[in-house]
């Protein structure tokens, strides 16, 4: 074998070696964002907190907190896939579970007030009141959201995403 023989085969191998790790870097890198895309998708199934801190005083035009010892916010949107799963436990709050006579329930939506009751009737459930709200003016990064506050509209507790029975059976205790 000649000398220039060796050094074509020795540049060939070297550009396979570059080519070989730079194939591994793409597949790690990959699985890196698939991996992220996955665990973001999976923690908004599962309830996670919500960017609403407790303690966070709220505002709603036309809502005093005081009529009530506390409030449950539902955070809903008519074309929000989770929140439609989530009916049953909606249903379940005013009726099977019973909201204690000191926590009010209200509905807030980013859509009309009409296609918002519209959305309540159909899947049977009952608030007593409804208000139309850009969710981003109050902090509220998607839907649903539950925002449980005070007599005076500070935040005691918050979930985000459709919330997993134990959540569900911890915020029936919370509203009871």
């Amino acid at each position: 074998m000649t000398q220039a023989n060796k050094n074509r085969r020795s540049g060939a191998e070297i550009v396979e070696v570059i080519a070989n790790i730079s194939l591994i870097a793409a597949a790690v890198v990959f699985i890196a964002v698939i991996s992220w895309l996955c665990l973001r998708h999976y923690s908004s199934l599962r309830g996670s907190h919500s960017a609403i801190q407790t303690g966070t005083k709220l505002t709603l035009r036309e809502v005093d907190w005081s009529v009530t010892p506390q409030t449950l916010l539902l955070f809903l949107s008519t074309e929000c896939n989770y929140c439609t799963a989530s009916a049953p436990f909606y249903q379940r709050l005013v009726n099977g579970a019973g909201l204690a006579h000191n926590t009010r329930l209200i509905a807030v939506f980013p859509q009309t007030t009409n296609e918002s009751r519209e959305y309540l009737a159909k899947h049977e459930i009952k608030v007593d009141s409804l208000q139309q709200v850009g969710l981003a003016s109050i902090g509220v990064r998607g839907t649903p959201t539950l925002i449980l506050v005070d007599h005076h509209g500070v935040v005691i507790k918050a979930w985000e995403g459709k919330v997993p029975p134990e959540v569900e059976n911890e915020i029936v205790a919370l509203v009871k």
